[in-house]
């Protein structure tokens, strides 16, 4: 699949629906529902104080409906509406960081007590991992917002703009193989339910030594398996958006193949280097895809904006960050194996170019993309057979 003219997908004009006639101003909210003005005040007045989301505007000017962020007459109230957002956002976070603080000061108080290294103990690893990603990364995140929103301009506008209709061309493109993988896990999930997480990492997680005695399999088993409900969700929600992204940008071939490739690399480089622990989770073929587009991007800037690459690279750094915390029990050298197998995919598949469009599956792609997708499944449903059946 590939677009007809010299600008992106996410550039053009119908990717967001037509304007009424019966009033000269409107918004339309994230939910759908449409508000009509007849004056741009009235319109800056909701986008700068609506509960809802405004995902488009119309105005008298404008053939059809544009974000909000496309029409310099509203660039005072959107300011205010990102001043805003930013200070409740930040006020969450203050809670959030107050809350997970004492979590981990008990957690560090347990251990203390019970004579035991914090180092070495789960619960202050997870504490420490909750309050960097729902304390002090929104925290730094409202900061950051509340400073972009105070330096608003014209240029940084037309920036935000492109952001805003990136990001609606990505919600609705269909992302049919992101939601097989996510079913995937979902299945494997419920099946982990039925037992303990000891006995499913037995019958198919990447236990280390029954790998190494010939039980391959369980390099492709275990990546559907996860140590605890946070993990899922994490992997969960990291696939739903990096997935989705991988398959619109590349096409849902590549989705399967750099998912499947970076899964085994992780496990195998994790074999390598710390045979002593068994692993689990799907985090190798998910960083793989996070590498992957972290060089696809690269080689492909016309592809996407370029503020939304900013949010690959954060979420790269606190990957990083949260596998440092949480070395005991985090698996960074499956990480690690399936980050740089992500990126040798993409330098190696898709060389550098300055063209707008999206590359074209052809019948190689589609074989091999065809196949990665059949194991996956299968994979998954031996994962869960093999649990039920211990």
């Amino acid at each position: 699949m590939t677009e007809t003219s010299e600008q992106p997908a996410w550039a053009s004009p119908d990717i967001y629906p037509e304007k009424p006639e019966n009033a000269p101003y409107g918004a339309l909210s994230r939910k759908g529902r449409r508000c009509e003005f007849e004056s741009l005040e009235a319109l800056g007045a909701h986008v700068r104080s609506s509960r809802e989301s405004v995902e488009a505007v119309w105005t008298p000017q404008r053939e059809g409906m544009v974000p909000p962020e496309a029409v310099k007459d509203l660039l005072e109230p959107l300011r205010q509406r990102f001043v805003d957002l930013a200070e409740v956002d930040a006020s969450d976070a203050r809670r959030n960081t107050l809350v997970f603080s004492l979590v981990l000061l008990w957690a560090l108080y347990a251990n203390l007590a019970n004579r035991t290294m914090p180092t070495e103990s789960i619960e202050v690893g997870l504490a420490g991992i909750l309050l960097i990603i729902l304390g002090l990364v929104p925290w730094y995140d409202a900061w950051q917002a509340r400073k972009s929103a105070w330096e608003l301009n014209e240029k940084r506008l037309g920036e935000e703009e492109q952001e805003a209709r990136f990001e609606r061309w990505l919600s609705r493109e269909c992302g049919f193989c992101t939601w097989i993988l996510i079913v995937l896990l979902v299945v494997v999930g419920a099946a982990q339910i039925w037992v303990e997480v000891d006995d499913s990492v037995k019958a198919a997680g990447l236990d280390k030594a029954r790998y190494k005695s010939g039980e391959f399999y369980r390099l492709f088993t275990s990546p559907f398996l996860h140590g605890h409900p946070l993990h899922w969700a994490l992997n969960a929600a990291g696939l739903w958006y990096i997935g989705r992204r991988v398959e619109a940008l590349a096409g849902w071939p590549h989705l399967a193949l750099v998912f499947l490739v970076a899964m085994v690399a992780g496990g195998v480089t994790t074999a390598q280097f710390l045979p002593d622990q068994d692993s689990v989770g799907a985090s190798g073929g998910l960083l793989g895809l996070l590498g992957f587009l972290l060089v696809f991007e690269t080689l492909h800037p016309r592809l996407v904006p370029h503020p939304t690459r900013r949010r690959l690279f954060a979420a790269l750094v606190l990957t990083f960050l949260v596998g440092f915390v949480g070395y005991h029990f985090i698996d960074n050298y499956a990480h690690g194996g399936g980050l740089v197998a992500g990126m040798l995919y993409a330098a190696i598949v898709f060389p550098r170019s300055r063209s707008a469009r999206r590359p074209r599956a052809n019948w190689m792609d589609l074989l091999f993309g065809g196949g990665s997708l059949v194991v996956l499944s299968a994979a998954a449903l031996v994962a869960g057979a093999l649990m039920l059946a211990s």
